[in-house]
């Protein structure tokens, strides 16, 4: 699959939910940072500071996303592709950022109300996982803001070798409306 530049603005006359916008953007800000790092960059870490490589941290947002996107009514978030080619590969962090970002095109309303049983694990101590009830919107947010997070840490990784990346990259919506009304 051939790599494609995206503009979240490509979808602004669709009548997306805002979710759907807010995942869209999401991934957007991660294509636009893995176009603008290197092969070694995306494999290295950045110990004491950081233990995982962006790759790994992609690897993992990724994960979280494709267990939603599975069509059997069960997201399972324990479900995880450590040490998968995507760790290594950045064309294939890119690729599969733009398959979901097709596929979230293809989501409705009906589709984000969809109720799902999620399972997690919950304990450090005992391997002990909850199931729980949930809707596909509200999974969708819950992997866009935890995405953020890992790209915080991808945007500490990449600082620590002083190339700078976007404003906003790294930070939460919510932070980002605080600081839009600071200013």
């Amino acid at each position: 699959m051939t790599s494609h530049t995206y503009d979240i603005r490509d979808t602004e006359s669709l009548p997306l939910q805002p979710c759907i916008r807010g995942c869209l953007e999401t991934l957007e800000q991660g294509h636009r940072f893995l176009q603008s790092i290197d092969d070694h960059q995306y494999t290295c870490s950045a110990p004491p500071h950081l233990s995982s490589s962006i790759g790994e941290h992609f690897r993992h947002l990724l994960d979280l996303f494709h267990a939603v996107r599975q069509p059997t009514g069960v997201i399972d978030y324990n479900t995880r592709r450590r040490g998968h080619a995507v760790e290594r590969t950045r064309h294939i962090a890119i690729s599969e950022v733009e398959q979901l970002r097709d596929w979230l095109k293809q989501l409705n309303h009906a589709n984000l109300t969809l109720p799902v049983r999620v399972r997690t694990e919950v304990s450090l101590s005992q391997q002990e996982a909850c199931d729980m009830m949930s809707t596909i919107e509200r999974e969708l947010t819950f992997v866009a803001l935890h995405a953020t997070h890992h790209y915080a840490l991808a945007r500490v990784a990449v600082s620590l070798n002083h190339i700078e990346v976007s404003d906003n990259f790294g930070f939460a919506p919510a932070t980002v409306s605080y600081l839009r009304e600071k200013n």
